[in-house]
């Protein structure tokens, strides 16, 4: 028989410690139980009327106009926007009679409907027009046919990103002008013309100028960004809706490297090339550190509820796991990588004009996205630490070029962001809504100053595939996809906005 005496010190500290540690696990089981909570599931809402057939024939026609942005080999090419504009007033004739349309900066457009009840600030629905450029090669169809093909979908450049998008606002208004109803809300639709290129310039800030000349402020924006995807593929259970409650921030800046050069029958080391190579090299070997933000702890804690016991329990208590998760996260893959910290993307670079000359300057694009609680000067300075050999000789130069700031975090609760959850579950079964850092770019970046809060999420089901078809061949939708799309649009309007007689 073992006595206490028999024990001895150490023993008892062993013993103090796995009591401490046990009640540790216990208030973080509990914890975890009080945090995960499951959304309620909603009954979804039908629309008899809506006609999936004629959506799908409005989505190929637009499909046919190529409103590829007017930059580079395609400035002034202003034709297809126009003739995509009248087609807008032809095919939806309610909002065209209902809505008073303004033109901003020559080819975005600003659509009002008047709401009947004043007290109420008015909301707005972004998308944009223009698309990017689709060389024909590769496609199983013309990327401007809006062809329907054998598959069952609708294939054109345009089918993701995003004049689905544009096309189920359209038909959610639409559907209710047509029944006689307005909305008590008064509705903004808002289509820009140049969010491809990534630095709009004309369109969405010039329509923020112009309400903030009318002297309106937005109860809300929604704008396209996250997306439905199958809850197994992030360990969930049914789906799971993703809301970009912030984007991050953007730019570009350029690394110039200056090394004599000269004739390549008489190289000298280390070349400018060789500089070069380095400086990309130590881009990749030392990236910005890996932060759990307040939002991203928010994003698991929401998910936590859908998953089983074991992820559930970390998930539930990101904070206390987040070093954990900081790891995993970096490594599992770039797109959760991403999600924790700043990225820089070296991209174009620049060099000798002639196969025997030995440039005397080379220089390399890094596109970089900063995470929320950084900016550009946190870049500057990271990239000014990691190359302080070459930058102290003057060898190397960096050259900040056009960038925007993260986004504000807008508010995930409260009536607002609960009538966008609400909306989101009467229309897609079984799904968890989650906020999130959005890691692309949108218009809604430029509405801040006049909303505080700005969402972003596209009503589609999302496949393993489907993220390789942006800005790619083959980009397609289905029309069943579609045609639930339009279902949101139609509850939520009717939600948000107040359809009534």
């Amino acid at each position: 028989m073992i006595t206490l005496s028999a024990i001895g010190i150490g023993g008892y500290i062993g013993i103090a410690v796995g009591g401490i540690v046990l009640i540790l696990l216990m208030a973080l089981i509990i914890r975890a139980a009080s945090k995960a909570v499951s959304q309620p599931t909603m009954e979804p809402i039908d629309y008899p009327e809506l006609d999936k057939k004629v959506i799908g024939e409005h989505l190929s026609e637009a499909l046919r106009f190529e409103t590829i942005s007017m930059v580079d080999a395609y400035k002034g090419k202003d034709e297809p926007f126009l003739a995509f504009r009248e087609w807008m007033l032809k095919t939806y004739p309610h909002v065209a009679k209902e809505a008073e349309l303004t033109v901003i900066a020559g080819y975005s457009l600003v659509f009002c409907l008047k709401g009947s009840d004043f007290d109420l600030l008015p909301c707005a629905f972004l998308s944009h027009q223009d698309v990017v450029p689709a060389p024909a090669k590769g496609w199983d169809y013309p990327p401007f046919s809006g062809a329907m093909g054998e598959d069952g979908y609708i294939y054109g450049r345009g089918a993701l990103d995003m004049k689905d998008h544009l096309v189920a606002v359209l038909e959610g208004a639409e559907y209710w002008l047509s029944r006689g109803k307005h909305f008590e809300r008064t509705t903004y639709l808002c289509f820009g013309h140049d969010e491809e290129p990534g630095q709009s310039l004309d369109g969405a800030p010039n329509i923020v100028r112009y309400f903030q000349q009318q002297g309106v402020r937005l109860e809300f924006v929604l704008d396209e960004g996250g997306s439905i995807i199958e809850g197994k593929q992030l360990f969930a259970k049914g789906y799971v809706a993703a809301i970009g409650a912030t984007e991050k921030g953007m730019g570009d800046l350029e690394i110039v490297v200056h090394q004599e050069g000269g004739h390549s029958s008489r190289p000298m080391y280390p070349s400018a090339n060789g500089i070069l190579a380095d400086v990309i090299r130590r881009i990749e070997k030392h990236p910005m550190r890996a932060r759990m933000t307040p939002l991203l702890k928010q994003t698991f804690v929401t998910l936590s509820g859908a998953t089983n016991p074991l992820f559930k329990f970390v998930l539930a208590n990101a904070d206390v796991f987040a070093p954990l998760l900081k790891v995993v996260l970096s490594k599992a893959s770039p797109v959760t990588n991403a999600l924790v910290r700043t990225t820089l993307a070296t991209t174009v670079l620049w060099g000798s004009d002639a196969r025997n000359t030995i440039a005397n300057e080379v220089k390399v694009n890094v596109n970089f996205r900063t995470l929320s609680g950084e900016t550009s000067e946190d870049v500057v300075k990271h990239l000014n630490k990691i190359l302080k050999k070459y930058i102290k000789t003057g060898q190397v130069r960096i050259d900040l070029l056009a960038h925007s700031e993260p986004s504000p975090e807008s508010r995930c609760d409260g009536e607002v962001f609960d009538t966008l959850t609400k909306s989101i579950r009467q229309t897609f079964e079984e799904t968890t809504v989650i906020p999130y850092v959005f890691l692309g770019a949108t218009d809604s970046r430029f509405y801040a100053p006049i909303c505080d809060r700005i969402y972003r999420f596209g009503p589609v089901v999302m496949g393993w595939d489907d993220e390789s078809r942006f800005h790619g061949i083959n980009e397609r939708i289905h029309p069943d996809k579609l045609a639930r799309a339009v279902r949101f649009f139609v509850t939520y309007m009717d939600n948000a906005c107040h359809a009534v007689d």
